[in-house]
């Protein structure tokens, strides 16, 4: 018993760097610098931030986004229930468009938009079909996005009841589910591009913004 705290540290001591790491945006695979620790970054650019964001001249004023959106007219979109009607889901906006300026695989991913060059890339110059990050420009197998999420309080919409969604005020309370300003689902609503902090060695990286699929459903829809 004397030992086990002494050995209790040095597990802890073993254990946090690994987590710490993914905290950190260029510990993760989002880092396609020439630095990144994917098969997929650059041959020799140095720096992180600059294949999403650009301090001036952007292509998205925010969040400053610099690189090259895709010229796709329109996505292939899930189903949304609108009441007891199916309806398409809207077209992709806000985060959900930028996220899919690399993941629709239209896009080289060393694309930095207009004026700047093109960062040549060492594993793929864009995502493709056979990538787990790839997703393509059919999203009907998809979770909908950039619409706005009713409120689910009882006797409140048809939509929120049809889908079991937990009342807004309480999921908003809870913290874990991000919507943007216009009350929008968007991809940025179940992922955080900036930390895989809830990263498991040997798991596909997913950037969950809670550490497992059932935890990020539950955030907003009951268990039925």
């Amino acid at each position: 018993m004397r030992h086990a705290r002494p050995l209790l540290v040095v597990l802890a001591l073993a254990a946090g760097p690994a987590s710490a790491q993914q905290e950190s945006v260029a510990r993760t695979v989002h880092n396609l610098s020439v630095s990144g620790p994917g098969e997929v970054k650059a041959l020799t650019e140095t720096e992180v931030c600059k294949f999403c964001h650009v301090p001036h001249n952007a292509v998205v004023a925010e969040p400053l986004w610099g690189h090259a959106l895709s010229r796709v007219p329109s996505y292939a979109v899930p189903q949304l229930r609108r009441g007891r009607v199916a309806a398409p889901a809207p077209q992709p906006d806000g985060a959900s468009r930028l996220c899919l300026s690399c993941h629709d695989g239209t896009v080289a991913l060393g694309d930095l938009g207009p004026r700047r060059r093109v960062v040549p890339m060492a594993g793929a110059q864009r995502l493709e079909r056979g990538r787990r990050s790839f997703i393509g420009t059919d999203l009907s197998g998809s979770h909908p996005v950039s619409f706005v999420v009713p409120d689910g309080d009882p006797g409140g919409a048809d939509t929120a009841r049809d889908v079991g969604l937990r009342p807004l005020a309480l999921v908003r309370s809870e913290g874990h589910v991000p919507l943007d300003a216009q009350g929008k689902m968007q991809c940025t609503t179940c992922h955080d591009p900036h930390s895989d902090r809830n990263y498991r060695p040997g798991r596909v990286p997913h950037f969950w913004n809670r550490p497992t699929v059932d935890e990020v459903c539950l955030a907003c829809h009951e268990l039925r």
